[in-house]
């Protein structure tokens, strides 16, 4: 049986509204804030906000990949993309972000969970 995200998530008890949405936008913010000081340190997670360390990691790298697709549509249409380029400038824009990633996902877990690094 197909059932919607909206149906699957309200079922579970974590549909997401704007107010979630602001939680889950200022727990992050919070976790980069502390990274900051060190981004290969432990990082807290928000038992209200996320459920697991896995989780609060896939919002990070979800935050990542959604800058990251941003500027390579935008640099694609002036025409062929240097990509190197785009994540370059990316990661320097947002290096705690980039930082906090490389620290806390190692290139076999980014497979496993279906991440790219």
């Amino acid at each position: 049986m197909v059932v919607s995200y909206r149906q699957y998530a309200r079922d579970r008890g974590y549909e997401m509204g704007w107010a979630h949405h602001y939680r889950r936008r200022d727990a992050l913010d919070a976790v980069l804030s502390d990274a900051r000081r060190d981004p290969s340190a432990p990082l807290i997670v928000d038992p209200d906000v996320f459920g697991s360390l896995h989780e609060l990691l896939l919002a990070l790298d979800h935050r990542w990949q959604n800058k990251l697709t941003a500027r390579m549509e935008n640099a694609g249409l002036n025409g062929p993309v240097d990509e190197d380029r785009v994540i370059a400038e990316l990661a320097a824009e947002e290096p705690v972000l980039r930082a906090v990633l490389d620290a806390h996902l190692s290139l076999s877990s980014y497979r496993t969970v279906g991440m790219t690094p």
